[in-house]
């Protein structure tokens, strides 16, 4: 009896303490995507080309900050970089990603991810060719353009503000807080892609976040936003037709 009564004690404490075990952390994840293109015009070069530009604007439209940090021990060392993924419990773990960063590149002083974003034009009907020549590679991201501050945990001020300063550094964070943007004018440099010698007709230009897949996020099907335009037949002009969702 006595051995009864133990066995149902000790069950009874292991169920206690299941029944009162902290739950194990869930991690939080943000949201990328881009907002309406705007801004779309041709700019014709004293060399000759044509470039089509354009202005995007890169979002965190999840339910945490999406931050990239680079990290190396000396400075003839290419920085690894990693996610750092938030949890519930207001922890965090940071997660290696074979996304790159280096400095400069566009003339500014700061460091860049590379190819973030993707500028792809297609025609339409999509024939699966893809046309003209991507100008820009590199994507210093922070919090410049207040995008959808009524999220859940959005800030009302900018957490994030630059990219680094030096190509002396050793570490560099930049992140997008929730509900915020970032901003490429269409007259940044590089904010453009070629279209020297692309025939007059039907066009759509395809800008998206990670198309690479380096960052884990919550949703990966609302990562591009879209316009379709009409290039006159001289290539000096376009017509905007419709824009897609963006986010």
């Amino acid at each position: 009896m006595r051995r009864l009564t133990a066995a149902i004690l000790v069950s009874a404490g292991l169920l206690g303490l299941a029944l009162f075990a902290p739950a194990s952390a869930a991690d939080v994840l943000p949201d990328l995507g881009m907002a309406r293109l705007s801004d779309l015009r041709i700019d014709k070069n004293p060399d000759g080309r044509r470039l089509l530009r354009f202005t995007t604007v890169i979002v965190n439209v999840g339910q945490a900050r999406f931050e990239v940090r680079g990290t190396r021990s000396s400075t003839s060392d290419a920085m690894a970089v990693s996610q750092r993924i938030y949890d519930d419990a207001g922890g965090s773990q940071d997660v290696a990603t074979t996304a790159e960063i280096f400095f400069a590149g566009d003339g500014h002083n700061h460091w860049h991810v590379r190819d973030l974003e993707s500028f792809v034009l297609t025609p339409v009907p999509d024939n699966g060719q893809k046309l003209g020549t991507q100008g820009k590679h590199g994507f210093c991201f922070w919090d410049n353009t207040q995008y959808r501050l009524s999220l859940p945990g959005a800030p009302q001020s900018p957490f994030y503000s630059g990219c680094g300063s030096s190509s002396s550094e050793l570490t560099v964070t930049m992140g997008l807080s929730v509900g915020w943007g970032d901003t490429y004018p269409w007259n940044l440099a590089y904010q453009w892609v070629d279209i020297t010698g692309l025939n007059g007709g039907r066009y759509r230009l395809t800008v998206t976040a990670d198309a690479g897949g380096w960052f884990a996020e919550s949703n990966e099907s609302n990562n591009a936003a879209w316009v379709e335009f009409q290039l006159r037949a001289n290539g000096n002009a376009l017509r905007v037709i419709q824009y897609g969702p963006g986010v």
